[in-house]
């Protein structure tokens, strides 16, 4: 069956985000339902993160022209499914379960940087609109943690890793679909190189500083991705009043989404940076004194501005360079954002989450505010669509 690349890319992120919304708040909550310490979790959180690290650059550098992607996407949702099946059956034992964390991590992360490897490449072919297709990712994302979420609220966290396991069987199977219009590299230049390494990449002052100022903005999310759920809990929210929270939180992503080529077309993307880190400095700082859910509440509807926007920009600007340079930029952002410095904030957030959350939270503010030291003045990156 042979779908538009809009409808195709929409259904991937559907399977991706679903399952990546029961994953991330509430695998926490499955490990400590396995008796592991909140500081333990912490560690085994940030080393997960140092694997997605690993994984988004490796399996980015290994994608050397575009119809590879989708079978690419194919082969690590598999691997994806099997490994989370297999978790499930290795709980009793630390260093094997910590292992199956550790693999999981790299080949499902690099199903992030390269289905957005992907949305480039039709962006530049076929003037795909990404933020609405993204929109799709975030809906699913909501649908994980509500719906999922009370779910689990109803069948008890131990079976987190099995809901898992059928989400991420029912996003493989998706991937199975053939897009109508497949993705195809553009002609290049005379003496183009057709591969670069990420070293040259980070050779461009430019480069290196929105990568370095994009990847402060989104690991300043660390602590709320792993603590919020059981902090939240631990201040009398309900477990379902938590899944409706983190799903308001995205709903303002999905929101931005929709609206962002309308909100930000005409924006350079730095000033797009700029809101978004000056949003996250105020989140972070007001998230350390709520207490109450309604507190909570309203600090959520951030979220379309401390992520989605600043996701948005970088993704805009991914897709005005070389087309070559698009994967590998796509997995140093994740790599970044995603892997190396989360897992250095979140290990960091594991050693004083037990002694002050209102302290973890605050260096998420501080971290965000060095931001602004690094993101360049301006950088314009408007879209063009290449014929």
């Amino acid at each position: 069956m042979q779908v538009h690349p809009f409808y195709w890319l929409a259904l991937s992120f559907l399977g991706y985000y679903c399952a990546y919304g029961v994953f991330l708040p509430f695998f926490p909550a499955w490990l400590k339902s396995q008796q592991y310490g909140e500081e333990m979790i912490g560690i085994v959180i940030g080393s997960a993160y140092i694997f997605r690290f690993i994984g988004g650059l490796f399996f980015s550098s290994l994608i050397q022209k575009a119809d590879h992607i989708i079978n690419s996407l194919r082969l690590l949702a598999l691997c994806s499914t099997l490994i989370m099946a297999i978790m499930s059956l290795v709980t009793d034992n630390f260093w094997l379960l910590f292992f199956a964390i550790g693999l999981f991590a790299m080949v499902n992360s690099a199903g992030m940087p390269i289905g957005d490897s992907l949305a480039s490449t039709w962006q530049r072919q076929i003037g795909l609109d990404y933020g609405k297709v993204r929109l799709i990712g975030s809906a699913a994302f909501v649908l994980g943690v509500v719906v999922f979420g009370g779910i689990i609220d109803w069948v008890g966290e131990q079976n987190i890793v099995w809901i898992l396991t059928a989400l991420l069987l029912f996003y493989t199977l998706i991937q199975l679909l053939k897009p109508s219009i497949p993705p195809k590299d553009e002609t290049l230049i005379d003496n183009t190189p057709t591969q670069i390494g990420f070293l040259t990449l980070l050779k461009d002052s430019t480069t290196l500083r929105v990568m370095i100022g994009v990847g402060l903005i989104q690991s300043s999310h660390a602590a709320y991705y792993v603590y919020s759920t059981i902090y939240w809990t631990s201040i009398g929210i309900s477990v379902s009043q938590t899944s409706l929270l983190w799903g308001v939180g995205v709903l303002a992503e999905i929101l931005l989404f929709f609206f962002s080529r309308c909100l930000f077309q005409n924006w350079a993307v730095s000033l797009i940076f700029f809101l978004s880190a000056i949003v996250s400095i105020l989140r972070w700082a007001g998230l350390a004194y709520a207490d109450t859910f309604w507190q909570i509440l309203l600090l959520q509807l951030a979220h379309g501005l401390t992520y989605a926007a600043c996701h948005y920009a970088i993704v805009r600007y991914i897709t005005t360079q070389p087309q070559n340079h698009i994967a590998k930029l796509q997995g140093l952002y994740n790599g970044l954002s995603n892997g190396a410095l989360i897992a250095l904030f979140s290990a960091i957030s594991g050693l004083i989450y037990p002694i002050s959350p209102t302290m973890t939270f605050l260096l998420m503010s501080v971290i965000a505010a060095l931001s602004l030291l690094v993101i360049p003045r301006k950088l314009e990156a408007f879209l063009v669509k290449q014929n």
